[in-house]
């Protein structure tokens, strides 16, 4: 049957109506994808402004978020499994906690020096007879008093002996060792100022208002040199404990920035690198860039794990053979912690998951135990939750938006799947990289405060000094007691027992000599 020229002129306009609607429907579809995309960027920057900093997310939160699903659309994999505990059954640390009796005021340390004052009552006649009264024992109290900060000066006299008959035979004793030849400061003023910048964030110019209050006039430009040869003097030590560093087969590592000096120009963007061992110590590098020179670079000839976020400059070092590569199971949860706001009940499921992961991992802290029992354990307990949340983030995949929080969340995750489980593998391994990132709020703390280096040689004496600092707080070392000791002995210890004065060789050789 032929149509008419009427009706073929009606049936194309209908097939261009057609295709004008399928236009119509895949532009709303971006549209909407672009409003969703901006409604989850707007709630992210009203986060960051507004919101609250910790990550910190109650299980019984995260279950109220579940358990609002509409029961019309439920995923499959979002009801709550044996792992995930009832919202009814609140953990202890959401319970509200019975007001017991305030156990009172602190005891003061003992090891504090006690300066005693008695008190007597002005007479001793009794109030009642007016006879004389005896001792009936006594009451004591104690409150917490301070001297600031006080300067001396440590003057230091030689006495020379001459022979009556050889005119020039002439004693006198050797001045004992200093850190810094012919410079008025001793270790331990060195060792103030060091201390007071880089684990107290007090810059120089803070420090010189101090000392001034003391009638102590001192220099920034003197108290900056003192600072670089303290770096100078520390350089040997901070190259012993990168050598162990890269000895110890699991290493994290983080980076931030650090704005530096070169004139005339502006401030530049610095970088610096933190590298955390399993035995505790942290070593900081400065680098000009964030490439991956930087980390290639300090990590040459090392063999092991590193573990690291999803930043690509560290896969030139994967490259590498010898080097396995772990990821951080935090930078996941961070993700996700994100798309809450957008996505609250297939956030909360993945976070839920996570947290069981945590659990396990609070269970071997309390318990500690070796590495191999530990793989045992993960093995036993955690394998199969992370196998459980991939089938979840499969499911969820073919659901969210690409650009959405959820979207990006899961698409990061499976990014770093393979290297999340390599510590599944490995008792030795964190199952993040939290370790590294607490190295870099120190960084960040002080940045707040001197904003900048003076120069690119100022970020690297910074390094130096943070990972002189960073490790004895770590190890539980006094600081200030390290320096002022160690600064003097750098001078006439032998170079090849240089271990002997990194933290941890310095106090177990404090600890030997019962000191």
């Amino acid at each position: 049957m032929e149509l008419s020229s009427t009706q073929t002129s009606v049936l194309e306009q209908l097939q261009e109506q057609v295709e004008c609607n399928k236009l119509l429907i895949i532009e709303n579809k971006k549209l909407h994808q672009r409003n969703e995309y901006l409604s989850q960027q707007l709630l992210a920057l009203q986060r960051v402004v507004y919101g609250r900093k910790s990550e910190k997310v109650n299980e019984a939160q995260l279950q109220m978020f579940v358990d609002g699903v509409r029961e019309e659309d439920p995923p499959a994999t979002i009801e709550p499994d044996d792992e995930t505990p009832d919202f009814e059954e609140l953990p202890a640390s959401v319970k509200k906690k019975k007001r017991g009796r305030h156990p009172g005021r602190a005891s003061l340390p003992g090891h504090l020096e006690r300066k005693v004052t008695h008190l007597h009552p002005d007479s001793l006649a009794c109030p009642c007879c007016n006879s004389e009264m005896s001792p009936a024992g006594e009451e004591a109290s104690e409150e917490l008093g301070v001297v600031p900060a006080r300067f001396f000066v440590r003057r230091t006299v030689r006495h020379k002996y001459a022979c009556r008959v050889c005119e020039d035979a002439v004693v006198r004793p050797e001045l004992p060792p200093v850190a810094i030849e012919k410079s008025m400061a001793g270790s331990d003023v060195l060792s103030a100022i060091v201390v007071s910048k880089y684990a107290d964030h007090l810059p120089l110019y803070r420090q010189q208002q101090i000392y001034r209050r003391e009638g102590v006039e001192l220099q920034r430009a003197t108290m900056c040199n003192w600072v670089g040869q303290c770096s100078f003097l520390l350089e040997p030590i901070v190259a012993q404990m990168k050598t162990e560093l890269l000895a110890s087969g699991v290493i994290q590592s983080d980076d931030t920035t650090v704005k530096y000096l070169e004139p005339p120009g502006p401030a530049k963007k610095g970088y610096l690198w933190a590298y955390v061992s399993l035995e505790g110590d942290v070593i900081y590098d400065f680098t000009r860039g964030r490439s991956r020179d930087g980390p290639s670079a300090f990590l040459a000839g090392f063999e092991g794990i590193l573990q690291v976020d999803g930043y690509a400059g560290y896969n030139e070092i994967f490259a590498t053979e010898g080097i396995k590569h772990a990821a951080c199971w935090a930078h996941v949860r961070r993700k996700f912690e994100n798309a809450l706001a957008s996505a609250p009940a297939e956030a909360a499921v993945v976070m839920q998951k996570i947290q069981t992961l945590y659990g396990v991992e609070k269970e071997l802290r309390q318990d500690p135990r070796p590495a191999h029992e530990i793989r045992q354990v993960r093995q036993e307990k955690s394998k199969p939750v992370v196998e459980k949340l991939k089938e979840i983030l499969v499911d969820y995949r073919e659901q969210a938006l690409p650009k959405s929080a959820l979207g990006r969340a899961i698409e990061y995750a499976f990014g770093q799947w393979e290297w999340l489980q390599t510590y599944l593998d490995d008792g030795r391994v964190d199952i993040d990289n939290n370790s590294c990132e607490r190295a870099m709020r120190r960084v960040a703390v002080g940045r707040k405060n001197w904003l900048f280096t003076g120069s690119e040689q100022g970020g690297t004496n910074a390094a130096v000094l943070y990972t002189i600092i960073e490790t004895c707080v770590r190890n539980g070392i006094n600081p200030h007691e390290y320096l002022t000791d160690v600064l003097v002995l750098v001078g006439t210890h032998p170079q090849s027992r240089v271990a002997d004065l990194t933290p941890r060789g310095w106090a177990k050789m404090k600890l030997e000599a019962g000191v």
